[in-house]
């Protein structure tokens, strides 16, 4: 049994095969082949959002995979200056550590220099003391002893007595000192040991020692006071030349010490010039370290971020691929369904079969009805429902439409000019969807690229920001190496202009030497010629002195030939050979620090230029760097102006899509209305024409 909607849907297609006088069947294949057409249209429709899909995760998993890629080597760049800077910073440590060292050991020096130069010049106080009092001591004891030799009555007060026992007690002293044993012959130390012990007899005569029988072979009486008094004049003598000697040895080491302490001040601020420099280089680097930890940090996460997102698309895009496969195969097998349904159904044996079997299916009558005046009403209510719709429409086509059938027309050929109007505004329909599609699709496909690149030119102009950055920090670092550098030359230049100070007041120094030691060895020429032309002979400077004291022998007298006052001439030569000596000793020592004076200026000027040099060349290796990120900058440049320019591009696109596709926004909808109404009208327009073909009521209720 039937139910109610079989027999309505009969009904209907029997009255349109009845109305067409076409078999149903025929119908039937009519709306499946409708329906195949619908179908593939979905199918593509559906292929071209799926090739836009595929078109996004393409470019998407393009442009993620580079940017993994940029980020790994960032971060392998990264990575690799984070080593380096982090060996410089060791070897910055490292200098740091062993100028600290150096430093260290020039206090040390200089603890150590002070302290044995305080130790020597207490040792030479003490000795000073010692050696004035001994001098002191002893031209007392000469001065007593001056009026011993006069005889007895020197002895006749007690004053004298004390006075003599007085100085036995300060010789005694004398005695007792370390350098008294140089400065006096064993036999005469002898004799003042004796005198010192008994110096009561030492006046009488009573004895006489060995000294007194050398220098007295006939047994004559001979106050033993002139022979003390000899031997302390020349312990004296020795004491006071010593005490020159040694204060002229501590003015010596004074200034040794002097010299010194100034070597060490100068070594000292080249070593703390030195370690400053280094420490101002290794804070800058580990600054930039800091800064390259958090750039690779940053990178690392924005690396793990982009993988994530990369493996998320990937396996989206894999799974709508798999979806996408499955839905064409089996829309593929639906159409292809179809198309059997239809090849069955319109096969020769089948139009055949449903032929013969027509009177089965639908029970229609074959004559033929004419055109009645109910026709005549249908056809003016037809022409007013065209006229209505060309006016509303204002379509020329509807227009002529209505003419045709306002003019008698056969309602084929009028319904038929329907069919092809309504055919043509569902062309128009379907080009207004398209067009409308092919708008958003260029719209959002224009909306995402300019995403793309606002993000590509947001993320080069983040890189350009932070290259700008490094660019000043190096630019102001090559600023610093300048003026490193020109206070390094400064120093240089001053060092040299102090240098050739030095060695021109030293050889001005020298060629004054040099001629007064010439003049002065004129002079001895010129009182030596005398002798020398002569053949006279002169006297030795230094006589051995006679301590004897004979008042019975006579004075001397010259005698012979006239020698000339060989005495004076040879005292003022002796003088003359010890100014000249004094000259030719100073001329050695100021060559000898003019040496030292070239050795330490060489030494510093190499050490100033190891500076200069490492300068130089940290000044070349940050020139290399900024040039190195003045390139990547320029083509970072390039890349941003690309990309500006795309977008450039992608904005004429949009403006051309803007202009071409308004009319989507403001009359897609009213069109489609209006043309949905013109349809309308057309399909009521038809239906009363073909129900006045068909001799239906074309006026129902």
């Amino acid at each position: 049994m039937k139910t109610l909607g079989a027999l309505a849907l009969s009904c209907i297609l029997a009255r349109i095969c009845y109305a067409s006088q076409e078999l149903p069947i025929a119908r039937v294949v009519k709306l499946i082949a409708e329906l195949k057409v619908k179908t593939e249209t979905d199918g593509k429709n559906e292929q071209a959002a799926y090739d836009k899909y595929a078109c996004w995760c393409e470019d998407t998993l393009e442009r993620k995979s580079a940017d993994i890629s940029s980020a790994k080597e960032l971060i392998d760049d990264t990575g690799i200056l984070i080593k380096k800077l982090k060996s410089e910073i060791a070897s910055h440590g490292a200098e740091i550590a062993q100028l600290n060292k150096d430093i260290a050991q020039n206090a040390a020096a200089v603890k150590e220099a002070t302290d044995m130069r305080g130790k020597e010049h207490g040792d030479y106080a003490k000795e000073r003391e010692e050696s004035e009092n001994c001098i002191a001591a002893l031209e007392q004891a000469i001065k007593v002893l001056t009026g011993a030799g006069t005889g007895k009555g020197f002895l006749e007060t007690s004053t004298h007595q004390a006075q003599l026992l007085s100085i036995a007690g300060q010789v005694r002293r004398v005695l007792s000192t370390s350098s008294v044993s140089h400065s006096v012959s064993s036999d005469d130390l002898d004799v003042v040991k004796s005198f010192v012990a008994k110096p009561m007899e030492f006046l009488h005569g009573n004895a006489m020692s060995a000294a007194q029988l050398g220098q007295n072979p006939f047994g004559d009486y001979a106050p033993q006071s002139s022979q003390i008094q000899g031997i302390l004049k020349g312990m004296y003598d020795a004491f006071t030349g010593d005490l020159e000697k040694d204060n002229a040895a501590e003015a010596e080491s004074q200034k040794t010490f002097e010299d010194l302490l100034g070597v060490k001040a100068s070594e000292k601020r080249t070593l703390v010039a030195t370690l400053e420099k280094q420490e101002a280089d290794s804070a800058s680097k580990t600054k930039k370290l800091s800064e390259s930890n958090v750039l690779l940090d940053d990178t690392v996460k924005q690396l793990a971020a982009d993988e994530e997102f990369f493996a998320d698309t990937k396996e989206a895009c894999q799974t709508k691929a798999a979806e996408w496969s499955t839905r064409t195969r089996l829309r593929t097998e639906e159409i292809n369904g179809m198309s059997t349904a239809i090849q069955i159904l319109s096969s020769k044996s089948a139009k055949a079969t449903f032929n013969a079997s027509a009177t089965t299916f639908v029970q229609v009558s074959s004559i033929q009805k004419h055109e009645t005046d109910l026709a005549l009403m249908a056809r003016k209510k037809a022409y007013g429902l065209l006229k209505s719709i060309a006016a509303s429409s204002k379509s020329i086509e509807v227009a002529r439409i209505a003419v045709v059938a306002q003019t008698g027309g056969h309602f084929d050929k009028v319904i038929n000019m329907i069919d092809m109007m309504i055919g043509v505004l569902r062309e128009e329909e379907a080009d207004d969807i398209r067009h409308r599609d092919l708008c958003e699709n260029n719209m959002n496909a224009n909306d995402n690229e300019m995403g793309d690149l606002d993000h590509d030119i947001k993320k080069t102009e983040e890189s350009l920001k932070r290259m700008g950055n490094t660019k000043k920090e190096l630019q102001d670092e090559i600023a610093k190496l300048d003026k490193d550098i020109k206070a390094t030359k400064k120093e240089q230049e001053d060092l040299l202009a102090f240098r050739n100070e030095e060695v021109k007041d030293f050889r001005q120094a020298l060629k004054d030497d040099t001629d007064a030691v010439a003049l002065m060895k004129q002079a001895v020429a010129a009182l030596t010629q005398f002798y020398k032309d002569n053949k006279i002979p002169l006297e030795l400077l230094q006589k051995a002195p006679e301590y004897a004291n004979d008042p019975d022998k006579a004075p001397e007298i010259f005698s012979g030939d006239y020698g000339g006052r060989k005495s004076e001439s040879t005292g003022i030569l002796a003088i003359l050979d010890m100014l000249i000596e004094d000259a030719e000793k100073e001329m050695a020592e100021a060559r000898a620090d003019d040496a030292s004076a070239q050795a330490e200026y060489e030494k510093q000027n190499s050490a100033l230029q190891e500076t200069l040099d490492a300068q130089e060349a940290t000044k070349a290796s940050t020139e290399q760097e900024k040039a190195d990120l003045m390139e990547k900058i320029d083509e970072y440049e390039k890349y941003k102006d690309g990309k500006n320019g795309d977008k450039d591009a992608e904005l004429d696109t949009q403006k051309a899509l803007a202009t071409e596709c308004k009319w989507v926004k403001t009359h897609f909808d009213s069109r489609r209305e209006k043309r949905k109404t013109e349809m309308q009208g057309l399909v009521d327009a038809k239906g009363f024409l073909a129900g006045v073909a068909n001799g239906d009521d074309p006026l129902p209720p």
